[in-house]
């Protein structure tokens, strides 16, 4: 059984980390990280609505997220790694391809998003469900350096049909959602190939008492569920130590920049006189910049530890933000080469952030890898809804400004919860802090 890895076997043979099926995560990659940010904003002009709905629809994106923690769970009690990895790309396709053709693209985009969340929730369980632990990292990073390769795809393609219809743009990143689910078969390790885990049911269930249907604050998040006060309460018992400090920041990383990847193309043109144009070729080279970070950081984290190279992450993009938000506030005007510096900076901490977090969430979860993963898209979806809602209101009253200030301060709480920097030859040391 070639897909049947074992667990925890030492050898001194090279070690081959790639799969065909990580040409689906490119896929995905392409869609999710390169076409859409620029035809959302794109569909929202063409259809007469105001910057305001910017922040409507892309939290509505974020929201479709929000049952990633029950796929996940779902996906690996039962099995069906495959039926949830291929269904959510199924979803994106039939979402994508009907959003030219409807009035209302909140409801729709959401469903793209519930898409979205499903394929990368299930995507790192064939890494971390099926190979032995100490390949974790290096896999992961190989599986997001694809990711990071469709990214910059997807910048390109955008760019190139930026001046065509929306709806072909939304077409065709729907038929590549399509094309995915055919190559996504390629070398995927089967449902019934599976390691055992630990998934202790009364923490899982605790987890879901914290979710309830009901209305929440009105808008879009009055059909999704929300978290009651007195079960929220009970949340923190449930994920103590390590796994609690580190989703805690993870939510916060996002809650952050979720303002700044909602406007960075008005962001960098109104406050630091950059061209979108300008702005796109940047987002392109940190991309294609990425696309070998990913394997690097997989290969760090492996060394040295995934929080120890999560923190670095943390670092790169505070001192982006750091960067952005000194020349805001500068009475002056500044060389823009400098703002350029700052965002590329803040692009190119994703794919250190990316493989560090997803290890650590696997290293460090109590509730088994599928309920992890799926708890972080979760909590992604969660802080980037609120994140982006926030936007919109903070940018009116105070001007984009204000952007990388929150960023600043909600990574700086972040960075504060990971606590002191560490860096030891024992991967356990390392990340059980």
């Amino acid at each position: 059984m070639p897909n049947d890895l074992p667990i925890e076997r030492p050898s001194t043979r090279t070690r081959h980390y790639l799969a065909p099926w990580y040409v689906a995560y490119l896929i995905l990659g392409v869609i999710n990280s390169g076409m859409l940010p620029f035809l959302l904003p794109l569909a929202l002009l063409a259809t007469g609505h105001d910057l305001d709905s910017v922040a409507y629809v892309v939290g509505a994106y974020s929201v479709g997220s929000l049952p990633a923690p029950w796929l996940g769970m779902l996906a690996e009690r039962q099995r069906l790694f495959r039926p949830v990895f291929f269904g959510g790309f199924v979803a994106l396709s039939f979402g994508l391809a009907l959003l030219p053709k409807v009035s209302h693209l909140a409801a729709w985009i959401a469903l793209a998003g519930l898409g979205v969340g499903a394929t990368a929730t299930v995507a790192p369980l064939f890494v971390v469900d099926f190979a032995p632990k100490n390949e974790w990292e290096p896999r992961i990073g190989w599986l997001q350096s694809f990711n990071g390769a469709g990214q910059l795809l997807g910048l390109l393609v955008a760019g190139a049909i930026a001046g065509e219809p929306v709806a072909l743009g939304f077409w065709l990143a729907s038929g590549l959602a399509a094309l995915a689910i055919i190559v996504g078969h390629i070398g995927l390790p089967k449902d019934g190939r599976r390691r055992r885990t630990f998934l202790p049911p009364l923490r899982w269930r605790d987890l879901l008492q914290g979710f309830h249907s009901g209305p929440a604050f009105g808008g879009l998040l009055r059909h999704s569920h929300h978290l009651q006060g007195s079960a929220l309460a009970r949340l923190p018992g449930s994920f103590e130590g390590g796994f609690g400090r580190f989703l805690l920041a993870w939510g916060l990383l996002y809650l952050g920049v979720a303002p700044f990847f909602a406007y960075y193309p008005l962001l960098m043109e109104n406050t630091y006189g950059i061209t979108p144009a300008t702005t796109a070729l940047a987002y392109a080279l940190a991309a294609a910049i990425g696309i070998g970070l990913f394997v690097l950081a997989g290969l760090m984290a492996k060394r040295s530890g995934s929080r120890f190279v999560f923190q670095l992450g943390l670092a790169l993009r505070q001192s982006g933000f750091g960067v952005l938000g000194a020349l805001a506030l500068s009475p002056i005007s500044s060389p823009r080469a400098l703002a350029l510096f700052g965002f590329m900076a803040i692009m190119l901490a994703w794919p250190v952030l990316s493989v560090a977090g997803t290890g650590l969430a696997a290293t460090l979860t109590p509730i088994g890898e599928g309920a992890a993963m799926g708890l972080l898209s979760a909590v992604n979806a969660l802080a980037t809804g609120i994140g982006t809602f926030l936007g919109g209101p903070l940018v009116d009253a105070f001007g984009y400004k204000v952007v990388p200030l929150v960023a600043i301060t909600a990574i700086g709480i972040a960075e504060i919860l990971m606590g002191p920097w560490r860096r030891r030859g024992d991967r356990s040391a390392v990340d059980e802090g």
